[in-house]
């Protein structure tokens, strides 16, 4: 069986929502860079709702609390005698997450 070709108007949207995805990656990654932050990667998926998500993985910097002033803590987990934090901020429709690393004291 042959898939139905999609209308003009479908591929259409999916271009530009394409491109607004890979823009605001693009113009994520230039901000870090300028500003002296290491990009470590970046991973992409399609939600359930099928809107495109884009995480950008960074190293750990203090100065990244000075930056984002705005960040939020997502979720923190142990991996033996460290606790680990992770932080997130979103920039041009992509989210921008860093890892900071305490060792336990007790």
């Amino acid at each position: 069986m042959i898939a139905a070709r999609p209308d003009k108007s479908t591929r259409e949207l999916a271009i530009s929502q394409a491109i607004r995805t890979i823009t605001g990656l693009l113009k994520a990654v230039i901000y870090l860079l300028q500003h002296g932050v290491y990009v470590i990667g970046f991973r992409g998926w399609r939600n359930d709702a099928g809107v495109d998500r884009i995480v950008v993985q960074v190293a750990a910097s203090p100065y990244l609390t000075t930056l984002f002033r705005d960040a939020l803590w997502l979720r923190q987990h142990h991996d033996g005698v460290l606790t680990i934090h992770t932080w997130f901020v979103e920039r041009w429709g992509v989210r921008i997450e860093w890892e900071d690393v305490c060792a336990n004291t007790h």
